[in-house]
């Protein structure tokens, strides 16, 4: 079988049975559950009311949370210390990445550039006042927008997928961030299923991080560490079950609450037999008579009677036009009425209609500047443009003129509108309304304002009285009817019903209980396992970072629930066998190497969705000794993770060089106006090429170096290279990465591994040189065939030690491209 086959389900839903975790590693959540929930003796209801909680058949977002996401680089412009767009560049596998460079130089901001594209949100920042986020835009660069830019590699895709964050004002809350996916076009970040997985699986952890994992409140350490073990999805599942119980709990008593007042306002009406029938179906023992409440609610007068009564509720409700109100329209009306006549025939009058004729004939003139003949007299040569300047100045001075009789005309229009504006239709207009309402609405296209002071005060007037008279009628008349019967009535209609709704939901509330029972249940005793094998993590790395320590970490457990008023985080420790509060007893440095011990697990769980992790800053305080054990579990983190380490504490990088770890480094360098860039300075292809060019500019170099270990170091070259190819492709496979591992264990031959990167299956080692000469080029098999040779004992027989390199170096370039765009 190859690498390759059998692509991995989504394992936050798998819909086969999952793979056995790899060694070491908790099996996910998801496929556990699924487990458990098919072999518990629950009934089908309980089964189906837990798969719903656990979100099966909800909508799911358009990225898989399963497939692993690994970083393949990273642009951030305009964004904290970096102005001009700045890039990182990383191979998206895993293995060890270190970002180097002096305080202010800009790692920070690269670091809090991956976890602000993901999150929105800087950890950095939060609890701080809010001064300590008010630069977070680039003093330098200023001219477009922040954003930061995310390359992706998710396991199953073929090509490159980009998360992309921007700002367009100053509010750093106010981003934007969509994920665009090869086959997915773009979506919103916030609707990709990532948010649950960031909660529980955050593989970002910066030095405030650290150090609030350790000096948080109780309560807050506690969820700290509950998160990590990647029971979220159970956490919510019994969210949403006990939300639906309370949901039905609060309706049940709401019905009991309801009763009592109820039961008093039929006895209120004791001597009606309807009462006592009600009386009687409501306080029946045990269920109500639902039977006689539905037979005492349809007893109710038919639709005729209904309507009547509908009628004199509208009639008893409507309201006419408010006399005040028109009276002081009316008044208005009839003053802008008397102005408007007294300039009447006068100059102002006068002037504004010369104004508008003249206005008139310039118009006509702009709109046939060659007809000079006047239009009225037909006199040629008269509307020439001397005539039109002059109008124009004419006209100018006749609006001034007649400036009052314009205000004149305007207040008319005015005072005409508020009185139409005063007329409104009600929906419903009773009959003996119909008439007189009519009235007042065709006041509404009454034209001549003094023909509407006439109208509207003999309508206004009359429907005023009309509905007085209707209004007064109509409220005797519904004094005569039971109405409080009816209310009643009513009021028993509504709890009958919801009080059925809760007798039918019994069922529903029992299976909700029973659900939320076994999932409480199932999440104590996996937090239980899961908790025992994280403290087994935790241990393993503090005791690797404890180095010249006295202090020893015995064991790591949480106390009480995510319920719980009172719930901590439990670390006992002994110095020099004696028992003590970690926390009390700790050094700093000590403090921030446990903080890590008890961080780093999460990175390794199987559940979590991200194949990287980013610390920023993680070696402050650490003396040398710890700076190594470091150095050894960043590496043992390595080989099944992506990590990105950002220090400007160069101890870290000589710790991987000093113990020969596999490491590959970046530098940052910031110039004038923020200006960022970031340089590779070696990595395990590198590394082995470098050790091999400076073996071969080593004078008088003996036989036995020249045919066995420069070829053997260009085979650790290319094997580097053919392997970061092979991660690439299988990645984009979809294929679970535990049969890459077990693929990696078995190539214990260089051609095996070639095979791994060129074809993804070990077993094609026969068309690798075939493949290589297409590749690579001619020399391509030569090459390879000398770098195996170096391991036999006769050696390989090198002539020109620097082209030697210098050809493994363009072939491992090649082989490396090729597996970056399979």
């Amino acid at each position: 079988m190859t690498v390759t086959e059998q692509p991995r389900q989504n394992a936050h839903h798998p819909t086969d049975p999952a793979p056995p975790a790899p060694s070491g590693q908790p099996v996910p959540v998801g496929a556990l559950v699924e487990a458990r929930l098919e072999e518990a003796a629950l009934t089908e209801p309980v089964k189906v009311l837990l798969k719903e909680a656990l979100g099966d058949g909800e909508p799911r977002g358009t990225a898989p949370v399963g497939g692993r996401i690994y970083l393949e680089s990273v642009a951030v412009a305009r964004f904290r210390g970096i102005g001009p767009r700045a890039w990182l560049k990383l191979s998206p596998r895993p293995g060890v990445n270190l970002v180097v460079g002096r305080n202010g130089s800009g790692k920070s901001s690269i670091a809090e550039g991956i976890e602000t594209a993901f999150t929105g949100v800087n950890m950095r920042w939060q609890g701080q006042h809010a001064v300590r986020s008010s630069n977070w835009r680039n003093l330098h660069d200023t001219d477009g927008r922040p954003e930061i830019e995310v390359k992706l590699a998710v396991e199953g895709d073929t090509g490159r997928s980009t998360l992309t964050r921007t700002w367009d004002g100053d509010d750093f809350a106010t981003s934007r961030a969509e994920l665009k996916r090869p086959g997915h076009g773009r979506t919103p970040l916030d609707q990709v299923e990532w948010t649950q997985a960031l909660r529980d699986f955050r593989p970002f952890l910066s030095y405030v991080d650290l150090d609030r994992m350790i000096s948080g409140k109780p309560a807050e350490m506690y969820d700290a560490i509950a998160t990590i073990l990647g029971l979220g999805q159970l956490s919510a599942a019994d969210g949403r079950l006990r939300q639906q119980a309370k949901a039905l709990e609060d309706a049940e008593k709401a019905v009991k609450a309801e009763l009592p007042e109820l039961k008093e306002a039929l006895y209120e009406l004791e001597d009606d037999e309807r009462a006592v029938q009600a009386l009687v179906a409501v306080d029946t023992a045990g269920t109500p008579d639902f039977e006689t409440l539905e037979a005492l609610v349809a007893g109710v007068p038919a639709d005729g009677d209904d309507g009547l009564i509908a009628r004199l509720r509208a009639e008893a409700e409507v309201q006419g036009p408010e006399p005040a109100e028109v009276r002081a329209a009316l008044d208005r009306l009839r003053n802008a009425l008397a102005d408007a006549e007294d300039l009447r025939g006068t100059g102002a009058e006068d002037a504004l209609r010369r104004a508008d004729l003249l206005e008139r004939a310039v118009a006509h003139h702009d709109r046939h500047p060659d007809a000079a003949a006047c239009p009225v007299c037909g006199t040629d040569g008269m509307l020439d443009v001397a005539w039109a300047t002059d109008a124009t100045a004419q006209i100018a001075a006749l609006r001034q003129e007649a400036e009052a009789a314009a205000s004149a005309r305007s207040e008319l229009r005015s005072a005409a509108g508020a009185v139409q504006d005063l007329v409104h239709t009600p929906r419903q207009i009773p009959a003996a309304l119909v008439d007189p309402w009519r009235a007042w609405s065709d006041c509404r296209t009454i034209s001549d304002p003094a023909e509407l002071v006439q109208r509207a005060h003999e309508a206004a007037v009359t429907l005023a009285d009309a509905c007085a008279a209707v209004k007064e009628n109509a409220v005797r008349e519904l004094e005569k009817r039971d109405e409080r019967w009816r209310g009643l009535v009513s009021r028993l209609a509504g709890w009958a019903e919801r009080a059925r709704a809760v007798d039918a939901n019994k069922p529903r509330l029992r299976d909700l209980r029973k659900a939320s029972s076994w999932i409480k249940a199932l999440a104590a005793e996996l937090r239980e396992q899961r908790m025992e094998g994280f403290a087994d993590q935790s241990q393993r790395i503090w005791e690797r970072l404890r180095q010249e320590s006295n202090i020893d970490l015995k064991a790591v457990s949480l106390k009480g629930s995510e319920k719980a008023t009172v719930r901590k985080l439990v670390m006992d420790v002994t110095v020099d066998g004696q028992e003590a509060s970690a926390l009390g007893v700790m050094s700093q440095g000590e403090q921030h190497s446990l903080a890590l011990s008890l961080f780093l697990p999460r990175a390794a769980t199987a559940d979590s969705p991200f194949g990287f992790i980013v610390i920023d800053d993680p070696v402050q305080s650490m003396d040398p000794a710890k700076v190594n054990g470091l150095a050894q579990v960043l590496h043992e983190l390595g080989e099944r993770r992506q990590v990105v380490v950002f220090t400007h504490d160069t101890r870290l990088q000589r710790a991987f060089t000093s113990q020969e770890l596999p490491v590959t480094v970046f530098e940052v360098e910031r110039g004038k106006s923020s200006k960022v860039k970031v340089r590779l300075v070696t990595d395990p292809v590198r590394q082995a090429l470098d050790d091999a060019r400076a073996l071969a500019s080593t004078s008088d170099l003996p036989s036995a170096a020249r045919t066995h270990v420069l070829p053997s170091l260009c085979r650790i070259a290319l094997e580097n290279a053919f392997m970061e190819a092979a991660w690439v492709r299988h990645l984009r496979s979809g294929a679970p990465e535990d049969e890459l591992q077990a693929a990696v264990a078995g190539a214990d031959k260089l051609m095996k591994v070639a095979a791994l990167a060129l074809f993804g299956d070990v077993g094609r080692t026969g068309e690798v040189y075939r493949e290589l000469l297409t590749l690579c080029g001619q020399r391509a098999v030569e090459l390879l065939k000398t770098c195996q040779n170096g391991a036999h004992a006769k050696g390989a027989q090198i002539t020109d030690p620097h082209r030697f390199v210098d050809a493994i170096e363009a072939m491992a370039q090649k082989v490396r491209r090729a597996g970056v765009s399979a």
